[in-house]
């Protein structure tokens, strides 16, 4: 069976996946994939192995190509996990896989804590006149806010402010800088311990 896991809360994404895989899995990478792979993977047995397998794939929906070809493998034998960050809404293959009922599919939002939310556009406008103490107001709450959210929060703030300056290149580079960061703490280690990447983004702000 298929399950697609995907949305801005990755934490609950994994956490599924990991209910679904356990700790013995393999592990592939969709950057080194080609179309010609798949079978293979969702219908292909190992050398030694003609059961089951347990298969963790990520990336696939940076590879348009790739991913508009899961709906061919709807009956694999084994369990697969595909972990996303996002998907293109309007993509073909999305939509009938959201159709199809033979899929594990789910979509992980965070829920719009206000409160919280606030918090973090307070953090960011700070941070750019007083770095420093932006950092402060982040340590003083991070057991009680997501990192996620908060840098949602804070990408937020940054579209805004180029609305604001369609031409503003601190803006244009403030966006860059955090779709940077979002990765960095979605495919590393930096996942474990996200706190020090952002803390070291407010220094960098003003």
């Amino acid at each position: 069976m298929i399950h697609l896991y995907y949305g801005e809360d990755r934490l609950k994404s994994e956490e599924m996946a990991k209910n679904v895989l356990g700790l013995d899995y393999e592990n592939i990478d969709a950057e080194n994939l080609n179309v010609e792979d798949l079978p293979t993977i969702f219908l292909g047995t190992t050398l030694f192995d003609t059961g089951t397998r347990k298969i963790l794939i990520k990336g696939l929906a940076e590879r348009k190509e790739l991913f508009e070809e899961i709906e061919k493998y709807l009956d694999t034998p084994h369990e697969i996990v595909i972990l996303e960050n996002k998907i293109n809404g309007n993509w073909a293959g999305l939509k009938n896989l959201k159709k199809a009922k033979n899929i594990d599919l789910v979509e992980n939002k965070i829920p719009v804590d206000k409160e919280k939310q606030n918090l973090a556009f307070n953090v960011y406008t700070m941070a750019i006149s007083n770095p420093k103490k932006a950092v402060e107001m982040l340590r003083k709450n991070e057991d009680d806010i997501d990192p996620y959210a908060t840098l949602g929060a804070w990408g937020y703030k940054a579209v805004e402010g180029l609305k604001k300056n369609p031409n503003s290149k601190k803006s244009r580079e403030i966006i860059k800088e955090l779709a940077k960061i979002d990765v960095l703490l979605k495919t590393t280690k930096f996942s474990e311990s996200p706190w020090p990447v952002l803390e070291s983004f407010l220094l960098r702000l003003k």
